[in-house]
């Protein structure tokens, strides 16, 4: 039985992108991968270009870039079948100290470089009927409580949340969406990357032994590619399952806090809450 995929992963030259890329080629899958420097994704990966590896030098913000990738992988393997939209950077900062060009240019990689690949490979896996794009976001895309990161946190809050309406739009064609949220983890020099990148962060300080190792994510990546029933939301990491968990715990105790106000605003709970009142005064008046 013939499991070999084609793989198309962004971001490839470093991190979980990189361990992605040298695991999958050691699978025997066929992978092309994204870069602004295809030599020094060469030298990082170790490959060989033997038909089965293609490294693209890719500018993710622009969309006609993004596009003559895709073709070259269509043209190159005949199809794509799971996409890793892994490029993005983090950005450090209060939110009032950051300039306009920073933020956009947080927004054009970690956001809509992700818009640009879903907009080149979705019609092809939807004609195929079948295919799995991960979506990288953070755990900091799940939980934003984190002072300094929050212009980082709302490129992947926003990852997160069109990833869920893609899932929505390509269930019917036979598409699985995986929206993933890694925590922190490890780089080369021990500095935490991904899910908390750069220094500053509470994850850049933790021992290399606390942080997540990339190639048990890549693992994981693999597994949920190859399972029946793909997880939608993946987290990656024990510091983003206690930290998602504990931000699901927070929603509930104020859902059932202040649940009273939130369902006092309708027509119809208005409308029951006088008519209670009216009932109550014809009581009192008998």
């Amino acid at each position: 039985m013939n499991t070999e995929k084609i793989w198309f992963v962004t971001g490839a030259s470093s991190g979980l992108g990189l361990a992605l890329v040298g695991m999958l080629l050691d699978q025997g899958h066929k992978v092309a991968a994204t870069s602004h420097d295809v030599d020094a994704l060469l030298d990082a990966v170790g490959a060989k270009l033997d038909g089965r590896f293609l490294p693209l030098a890719v500018d993710l913000a622009d969309e006609r870039s993004v596009r003559r990738a895709v073709d070259s992988v269509i043209a190159g393997f005949g199809r794509i079948d799971v996409v890793v939209n892994h490029a993005g950077y983090g950005l450090a900062g209060a939110l009032e100290t950051l300039s306009d060009a920073e933020l956009r240019g947080n927004f054009d990689i970690n956001v809509f470089s992700v818009l640009n690949v879903v907009r080149a490979v979705m019609p092809r896996l939807r004609a195929q009927r079948a295919g799995h794009v991960f979506n990288i976001s953070s755990i900091l895309g799940f939980d934003g409580g984190c002072a300094g990161w929050g212009a980082y946190s709302a490129t992947k809050f926003a990852v997160s949340g069109l990833s869920e309406a893609l899932a929505a739009e390509m269930a019917p064609h036979g598409v699985r969406v995986s929206l993933v949220y890694p925590g922190a983890l490890r780089a080369d020099a021990g500095q935490a990357q991904a899910g908390h990148p750069g220094a500053g962060h509470p994850g850049a300080g933790a021992a290399p032994s606390a942080l997540g190792d990339p190639a048990k994510a890549a693992r994981a990546l693999i597994q949920a590619a190859e399972a029946q029933y793909a997880p939608l939301h993946l987290f990656l990491g024990r510091d983003a399952f206690d930290q998602a968990r504990g931000k699901i715990q927070s929603v509930q105790q104020e859902l059932a806090r202040w649940r009273e106000m939130s369902v006092s605003i309708g027509i119809a709970d208005e409308r029951r809450l006088v008519d209670g009142r009216l009932a109550d005064e014809r009581r009192l008046a008998a």
